[in-house]
């Protein structure tokens, strides 16, 4: 084994140990806990939405935080509930169809919509990352739909020839756009986080 790869299932071997100890489903909740404490995402009370959220450590770190809020996690395949105000949807993000159940679901309209989802991967690279694409901006779609005014929006992306564009378009919608790849990525992996703050519903005039 190289250097390289050692220094990398280490990683891998931390958050994993870790998330079992700290009884997270998986050992990306750390991503989320790094996200939250850098923009403070969610908050007592906080009506967060959870897109592809299986297993479900994403879900798990915002029932921390919000308190008497309320977390609807939704994913194509069923998941395991959780304790606190939680419901889980089975949808596919991809449809339009999606929108009117997260609505049906929701006490008003988010203050947070989030992602960790990858699709299904082929090992086609192109056909893969495209299809991780396609998934995105379904998932801004969403998010244009059911967010608050001033809301936010974190995204995984993953580095392509397509990234500086959907970064453009979610400039697009809000104030304050940071582009983040947290301590709990893997160094080697071409994932990055799209972290969007102060959501407005109609589109800004110059995005950047």
């Amino acid at each position: 084994m190289s250097e390289s790869e050692f220094v990398k299932q280490r990683k891998k071997e931390f958050f994993y140990k870790k998330a079992k100890e700290e009884k997270y489903r998986a050992r990306s909740a750390y991503k989320l806990l790094e996200l939250q404490k850098k923009f403070h995402l969610i908050h007592q009370g906080s009506i967060v939405v959870d897109c592809g959220a299986a297993p479900g450590s994403w879900s798990q770190v915002a029932l921390e935080f919000v308190g008497r809020g309320q977390v609807l996690a939704i994913d194509i395949l069923p998941m395991a509930s959780l304790p606190g105000n939680f419901t889980f949807l089975m949808a596919d993000l991809t449809r339009e169809s999606a929108v009117d159940k997260i609505k049906a679901v929701l006490q008003k309209p988010a203050d947070l919509v989030m992602s960790d989802a990858s699709p299904e991967f082929s090992g086609i690279r192109t056909m893969d990352i495209g299809s991780a694409m396609n998934l995105n901006y379904a998932i801004l779609e969403i998010a244009k739909k059911i967010l608050k005014q001033n809301g936010s929006f974190v995204c995984k992306a993953f580095q392509c020839s397509d990234f500086p564009d959907f970064v453009k378009d979610v400039k697009g919608y809000f104030a304050d756009v940071h582009i983040v790849k947290p301590k709990a990525s893997l160094k080697e992996s071409a994932e990055m986080y799209v972290v969007a703050l102060d959501f407005k519903i109609r589109k800004l005039q110059t995005a950047q």
